[in-house]
């Protein structure tokens, strides 16, 4: 999955495939770091709103 661009991921995920959802989460992971401050919850809770967010999205 490493050749897709994020909007297929998106639609991938958007249809039950956790493959595609951790794919997006590794892609953004470095920017994740960044606005967690080295907290683990919020790194969590960012994680959470992401998955909700790819859910809600509309492709």
């Amino acid at each position: 999955m490493k050749n897709k661009s994020l909007y297929e991921l998106g639609k991938l995920a958007q249809n039950g495939n956790e493959m595609a959802i951790l794919e997006i989460i590794e892609r953004k992971k470095r920017l994740i770091k960044r606005y967690s401050f080295r907290d683990e919850d919020r790194y969590q809770f960012i994680i959470l709103k992401l998955i909700e967010g790819i859910k809600r999205y509309k492709f």
